[in-house]
Order: structure tokens, then sequence, then C-alpha cells
């Protein structure tokens, strides 16, 4: 699997690192590191032309961005420690989510890896859209390493059923998790007096079995736990309870009383969960 780190020299950031460099890699794997160099912005009058003078403080400017960028993409390939596998940086010029979705467009990585946020009260801001920015696009599967950093050996997989959910299951049956990982699959439905609700619990069982059976194509067993009430109050509720470790939810959903939200549900998890959170596209690049 090809991994992309996103850091910005934040200790949320360098999470991410901490957190790849929990997983069993071996040589056919491969991280990129990359840092995007945010460029100065001109503020004032300065009309269509700048003097020589300007022009050269700009370049420096510019100049520096990338400097502090490289240190930091060798900062967060420092952190990763020995991972078993090639570790490489990458500095890039732009915003955070444009850079990032081209680096993982022209590397096909097959997982993003960013903090929850960066630097500050007002990176908190920044980078929580970066996250936000990156689940929105979807480039590659978008994991949010959350602190603390622990392995993934709880995970909790969420289904309703759809193809993005029966997606995630193929994808975590390829993922390289430890080897002592156990993964658990949750299905939460609504109706639990009315009429539907024979319907909707005969649903969840049947989305938790054809999950399940998605994680057997990579020889991964999984425990089903079934929920009823608000998706993303279940979904929180169930990862704190089961002391997860890795939260993983397909990018959207089916809609109706027969499933989650998804596309809105897997950013408010992102935002919320007590742990880091794994969301899959629908059409994931597993070999990445």
């Amino acid at each position: 699997m090809r991994i992309l780190i996103g850091v910005d020299g934040s200790r949320q950031a360098l999470a991410g690192a901490r957190w790849v460099a929990g997983l069993p890699l071996t040589v056919g794997d491969e991280v990129i590191v990359a840092a995007i160099a945010q460029q100065p912005v001109l503020v004032g009058n300065w009309g269509y032309i700048l003097t020589p003078a300007a022009s050269a403080a700009l370049e420096a400017a510019r100049e520096d961005a990338r400097q502090a960028a490289r240190l930091t993409a060798d900062t967060g390939a420092e952190a990763l420690g020995a991972p078993g596998c090639p570790i490489r940086t990458v500095v890039r010029d732009g915003h955070p989510v444009d850079g990032l979705t081209r680096i993982a467009q022209e590397t096909a990585a097959g997982l993003i890896v960013v903090g929850p946020h960066g630097r500050g009260w007002l990176d908190k801001i920044l980078l929580g859209s970066v996250s936000q920015g990156l689940l929105h696009r979807m480039p590659a599967a978008v994991l949010v390493a959350r602190e603390p950093v622990s392995r993934p050996v709880r995970v909790l997989l969420t289904t309703d059923g759809s193809t993005p959910s029966l997606a995630a299951g193929g994808y975590l049956a390829r993922f390289p998790l430890p080897t002592d990982a156990r993964v658990e699959v949750l299905a939460v439905h609504g109706d639990t007096t009315g009429l539907q609700a024979p319907k909707e619990r005969a649903w969840a069982s049947d989305a938790i079995d054809v999950t399940i059976e998605a994680l057997a194509t990579g020889g991964r067993d999984a425990t089903p736990v079934i929920r009823h009430g608000d998706p993303k109050r279940e979904i929180l509720a169930a990862s704190r309870e089961l002391g997860a470790d890795l939260l993983v939810t397909g990018s959207r959903g089916l809609g109706g009383f027969a499933g989650l939200v998804l596309g809105s549900v897997s950013r408010a998890l992102a935002k919320a969960a007590p742990c880091s959170v794994l969301v899959v596209p629908e059409q994931p690049d597993v070999d990445a």
C-alpha cells in the first residue's frame, strides 16, 4: 500500500506519522510524507507591477516557506522511525487540500493520513477544513489520526449495506492491520417499536452479514454489533464503549429508514470520534 501523510509541523499532524508507524508495513509498501508550502500573500495597494526590491522580498519569503516545509517533511519522516518500507518526502506550493489531492493522484496513493487540526487556534480552523476538504473530495481513503495514538487493534466498522459500506469492508480486509487486531461490524437502525421495526432489525442483520463476507475475502474475521437510534450518536457511543482504536466508515450510504446518511455522518464522525477515523470512498484502490 502507498500511504501519503500530510504534515504541517504541529503535534496533531505528526500524530498521523506516529499512527502509520504502528502498522505492520513491508518492503512492498511505501510511505510519502508531504508538506505544503503556503505562499505569502501580498497585502496593500501593490498595483500590477512590483518593484525589484518587492519582487526579491516576495521570492525570499516563498523560499523561506519552502525551506520550512522541507524541514517539516523531514521531521514527519523521522517520526515514522523504521516502518519496514521505503519512505520519501515531497514538498509542494499551494493550498493544503489542493496540494495533497494532487500528490495523492500523481502517486496513486491508497491512503491519505492527516491530523484533525494543526498549530494554534486559527490553524485548528484551517486544518480542520483541510481534513474536511479531503473528505469532501476523497481522492483516496482518508484517515484522520487523533491522539492519543495507539495501534489499531480494536477496530469498529460501520455498515448500512450500501456499496460504499461494502467497499469499506473490502478495503479493510486488505488493510495492513496488526495481526492481533479485532474487528467489530456495527449497523444502526432507527425504528424499534413501530411497524417497520422487524424489517429494520432484519436489514441491520443482513447489512452486517454482507459486510462480514467482504471482510472474509481478506481472511479477516469480525463480530456483529446491532444498535438502534440516531446513527451518529450510536456510532460514537459504541466506539467509546468498545474502546475502539480505529473507526471505519464508508464515504456515503443509503438514504431513508434502511441506512445511515453516511455522506454527512462520516464527516461528523471524523470531527467528533474519540479515536482515529478511516473514511473509505466507494471505489477505493486497495492495491495502491
